[in-house]
């Protein structure tokens, strides 16, 4: 019958377009962030429940936040603070953050019945978000050199090489306490988890050997 010469709805500029995509995603992660650890809630009704991977993507968000003016460069690095802070004192396994974790306390949170310990494929997320925070802080301003450290001594944190169950065959998605590597997954293909592979080996102080991606 062909197309109405009427618009259904009001014609955006590319500007305008980008921003009605930009800012609410932003403000998912600014506005219903966890009031204590000011990382992202897995929902915005999950109450105290927040996500590793997810606030990795909120950290992200909030450079755009900036960059577009949503907020100031003094706002976020409040945020980031208030995360990096959190992250610091939140439970860690072989340097590895939980899927989920008390937004409040930071002990980690079951996200199934063997995995309530390491999540890597999470943790590249946040870590990933976090060293893009790094790069964007400048060294030379003394208001963001601490925050640069403190991020770095995070990142170095983390034990890639370990969640290699010492075969250096393959990284192993989650460690538990109780169950160990119970759940035994393999990380593997070229998908969103290869960013896992990306900074084990790149990984100061834990990387991977090459022959563990090439595998």
């Amino acid at each position: 019958t062909g197309a109405s010469a009427e618009l259904d709805f009001p014609l955006l500029s590319d500007e305008d377009l980008m921003t009605k995509v930009q800012e609410p995603t932003f403000r998912y992660f600014w506005d219903f962030g966890h009031p204590v650890s000011g990382m992202a809630r897995e929902r915005n009704t999950s109450l105290n429940t927040v996500t590793g991977g997810g606030s990795g993507f909120g950290l992200m968000a909030m450079i755009v936040g900036v960059e577009r003016e949503f907020i100031t460069l003094s706002e976020a690095i409040g945020r980031w603070e208030q995360v990096v802070g959190f992250l610091e004192n939140a439970d860690r396994f072989h340097g590895a953050w939980a899927h989920w974790m008390d937004g409040e306390t930071g002990a980690a949170r079951p996200f199934s019945a063997l995995d309530n310990g390491g999540d890597l494929v999470e943790t590249a997320f946040l870590v990933q978000g976090l060293l893009t925070v790094r790069v964007y802080l400048k060294q030379e301003v003394p208001g963001q050199t601490d925050l640069i450290d403190r991020i770095t001594v995070l990142w170095e944190g983390v034990e890639w090489d370990w969640y290699t169950k010492g075969q250096d065959q393959v990284l192993y998605w989650h460690w538990s306490p109780d169950h160990e590597f119970e759940i035994n997954l393999p990380i593997r293909g070229h998908n969103e988890t290869q960013m896992t592979y990306i900074l084990a080996a790149a990984s100061p102080p834990h990387p991977i050997e090459p022959t563990v991606y090439h595998s």
